[in-house]
């Protein structure tokens, strides 16, 4: 018994192709949800038509936490899986793949999976999801932190399943977060002895082609989300993996003899990072939140 919740807005062709991928899984939904924050297109129609349950809110109270938890109050089954309106399954198997481990290790609190570039995806992206969604399998715990730092907190709810019982025992995600509020409950879990689990195989093609301008905005949010919850700093700062990005990147590219895409990507760092500094520092003195 799974529940499938998804956000949109204006989703159009993409939400016919994910609700017709779904409908093909060995692993059917049994319930899906919709939260839909002011769709002007047929979205709404769509998702009646294909038997989902459409929940409206105003794009003005959108958030990545509230909307979710939202969306929550509307499942009763134990595993609840969530993907975004334009992350496309891989193939059959991919909520299989998501609720398998869970079923198998009762302590894993959510389990994400793996993000394929689309066919159209620019190097850039192509290098970013090879990066963050290797092919490998992984377990993180409290044991992983000395290791992976925090990494260890990576999650995405781009393509994602939670265990009901142990998201309300931690009081799900935070409502009113700009971004990151996957990760924040990642984090939240394994500090309270919980296990999330990457599951390499649980495959969804998501890659956007963010101008320079949304890269700016995403990692400006970014910088506002870590000044209020810089607790998590403490265990690994940004400044490593940065590095570890240039380095694998500088790799890549060279072996692939594309030199030009170096420049591209120091770029897009230098940029990312004046973004989230200035977030950082907005958030610190305009917009400081009590947790």
């Amino acid at each position: 018994m799974i529940s499938v919740i998804i956000p949109i807005c204006n989703a159009g062709q993409r939400l016919v192709d994910l609700l017709e991928s779904l409908q093909d899984q060995t692993v059917k939904p049994t319930q899906i949800v919709i939260v839909d924050s002011g769709s002007t297109d047929e979205t709404n129609e769509t998702a009646k038509r294909q038997n989902c349950q459409v929940i409206k809110i105003n794009l003005t109270n959108f958030d990545h936490g509230t909307t979710r938890n939202l969306g929550i109050t509307h499942t009763k089954n134990e595993f609840v899986v969530f993907l975004t309106q334009d992350a496309i399954p891989a193939n059959k198997y991919m909520i299989a793949e998501l609720i398998n481990p869970m079923q198998a290790d009762p302590n894993i609190a959510i389990c994400y999976g793996r993000q394929l570039p689309k066919p159209d995806a620019r190097p850039l992206e192509r290098f970013a999801r090879e990066v963050n969604y290797p092919p490998q399998a992984m377990v993180k715990t409290k044991d992983s932190i000395p290791i992976l730092g925090i990494k260890t907190f990576f999650c995405s709810n781009c393509c994602s399943a939670i265990r009901r019982s142990i998201f309300n025992k931690l009081g799900g995600f935070k409502n009113n977060v700009i971004v990151n509020e996957d990760m924040l409950f990642a984090a939240k879990a394994i500090m309270a002895g919980y296990a999330v689990y990457y599951a390499a195989d649980a495959k969804v093609y998501h890659s956007h082609p963010y101008s320079i301008l949304r890269i700016f905005k995403r990692y400006f949010n970014i910088g506002r989300f870590f000044a209020d919850d810089k607790w998590l700093l403490q265990y690994g700062g940004l400044r490593h993996y940065g590095g570890s990005i240039i380095k694998s990147g500088v790799i890549t590219f060279w072996k692939e003899k594309k030199p030009h895409y170096i420049v591209a990507l120091l770029t897009e760092l230098a940029i990312k990072t004046i973004a989230y500094k200035l977030g950082w520092y907005y958030q610190l003195l305009f917009h400081r939140k009590r947790i």
